[in-house]
């Protein structure tokens, strides 16, 4: 989470104040319902309560029997309850999503940013903030779910703002983390008290379910001072005997300063303020602090700046992390394992590493069609070295897939490699802009060997002068004009595909399909 890029520091924290601080905002109804990816043919129950029925806003998409969904074919549909009479959209329903960066549905708008990954009872589990229209995050978290990393679940707001109880109702809610502790799921985050970063608090609430709700908000603490810690993104680690730290950046200080201090919990919101220390050896540390370990080592990740920061450099691209051998230090920078550096969208990077059916993965945020406050999740796969270090990664468009299957429509905003090209909000799901003379291509496609041409949807096609198409580098297809595009010597496969494309005007690019 990073409200403090130089170009627009000054906006987000008016925006953060006037849209979000309790001025007549009324609390949004569309953010609590269900969200379910499904597959053609499978079944999904739906909670069963006293006199309520569903009904299927599009029958060929998935229809409705009882209390349970079942998936027809590709697409979209919303589910209604229906409740003496009255009607309101529970779900929607979004069948035949291929797995893909970033990972959920568009159709969706569920931008969850500062992925935090935590696996509880065979089920991989998403806590974030969540963007909202016009700025960083907002007074909602929440919370995706998955038991296979491909098919993905939303259950509703698992915390809001909007609760008059609260010390100050309706204040933006900057990411969050939660860990299971003697019977509870428990979450932290930072909580924005009053006029911005500089004096943000970190709260903990409680739940007997990961998904929430969670309930009983209270700040955390030091002992003796019983003063509130100041800082945007308390994380909690617990050891296998019990024991735990929370990891925090105070932001009471000037950004350029920015530091990490971590100190054991002594009980859920209280902490030991005796052993406050100092995390050293990080490099142009910004935020987002994550600690995992594996085997005898303690991974801390965190978002590095590209660069030293200063008044005119906030640029927390790198997703970085550092190693121990102690939880509370010295730790040794390692370095890069995943920057967003080359991909359009001025925008930071944030999120964590987590182990899941005995594998690593990366999950993290990069911007939906370059636009900095639409920070989608994005997962990627982790290979150690014998060391125990982590290989360095590129982002890619298919994610924990070998590649983007060419069955389906590949959407340009998830291409990740661009030359001379921005993207845009604008078509369905939005494009990837082209003139003159442009590169853009995804990383990676799943080729079959099978397929003869490639169709491009989008506006401004009439513009195109020529295309040509490489797979890892070789040329397999060349068109000229915005026609389909014949493909020959497919070879079957993991590749990189990429267009390059010549163009007299703008070209927006929506979709490309193989046949």
């Amino acid at each position: 989470m990073n409200k403090f890029f130089v170009k627009f520091s000054v906006i987000f924290v008016l925006l953060s104040v006037t849209v979000f601080s309790g001025y007549g905002q009324a609390y949004d109804a569309s953010k609590d319902i269900h969200h379910y990816m499904m597959d053609k043919k499978d079944k999904h129950k739906l909670p069963t309560v006293p006199g309520r029925t569903y009904i299927s806003s599009d029958e060929k998409i998935a229809v409705i029997s009882g209390n349970s969904i079942k998936a027809v074919t590709d697409g979209d549909c919303d589910i209604y309850a229906l409740v003496d009479g009255q009607q309101s959209v529970f779900a929607r329903v979004t069948v035949g999503w291929q797995v893909q960066n970033p990972v959920l549905p568009y159709s969706w708008d569920l931008n969850i940013p500062d992925c935090e990954a935590h696996a509880f009872n065979g089920k991989l589990y998403i806590y974030g903030s969540v963007d909202a229209s016009n700025v960083f995050c907002s007074p909602y978290l929440i919370p995706v779910v998955t038991a296979d990393l491909k098919r993905w679940e939303s259950h509703g707001v698992a915390f809001s703002s909007f609760n008059d109880s609260l010390p100050y109702p309706k204040r933006m809610l900057w990411g969050s983390d939660v860990h299971f502790y003697n019977g509870k799921y428990l979450l932290y985050g930072a909580f924005e008290w009053f006029g911005g970063r500089s004096k943000d608090r970190s709260y903990v609430l409680e739940s007997d379910n990961p998904m929430g709700p969670f309930k009983n908000f209270r700040w955390v603490t030091g002992n003796p001072s019983k003063k509130e810690i100041d800082g945007i993104t308390a994380k909690v680690f617990v050891e296998k005997d019990g024991s735990r730290y929370i990891i925090w950046a105070p932001t009471a200080q000037p950004v350029h300063e920015n530091h990490l201090l971590i100190a054991r919990l002594i009980e859920n919101d209280v902490i030991d303020e005796s052993s406050i220390k100092k995390i050293e050896g990080l490099k142009d540390f910004y935020e987002g602090p994550s600690i995992r370990k594996r085997g005898d080592i303690y991974y801390l990740i965190y978002n590095e700046n590209c660069g030293a920061i200063t008044d005119k450099n906030h640029t927390p691209k790198r997703f970085s992390y550092a190693t121990s051998k102690n939880i509370t230090g010295e730790y040794v920078y390692r370095g890069v394992i995943l920057t967003i550096e080359d991909i359009p969208g001025n925008t930071n990077i944030q999120g964590s590493i987590e182990e899941f059916n005995g594998k690593w993965y990366a999950f993290y945020h990069r911007a939906l069609n370059g636009v900095w406050n639409r920070r989608a999740l994005c997962i990627e796969k982790i290979e150690f070295d014998r060391d125990g270090l982590i290989k360095p990664i590129v982002p890619t468009s298919s994610g924990i897939a070998e590649g983007l299957d060419t069955s389906k429509p590949i959407y340009f905003n998830t291409a990740v490699i661009q030359k001379n090209c921005r993207f845009s909000n604008d078509g369905k799901y939005g494009s990837a802009v082209v003139r003159d003379s442009a590169e853009t291509g995804f990383r990676y496609v799943a080729l079959t060997g099978k397929e003869k041409k490639i169709s491009l949807q989008g506006e401004g096609l009439n513009n195109i002068i020529k295309v040509t198409v490489t797979a890892n580098g070789k040329i397999i297809g060349q068109g000229i004009g915005g026609q389909d595009i014949k493909l020959e010597n497919v070879r079957k496969g993991k590749a990189e595909l990429v267009l390059n494309i010549t163009a007299n005007g703008e070209v927006k690019l929506e979709t490309l399909c193989f046949f």
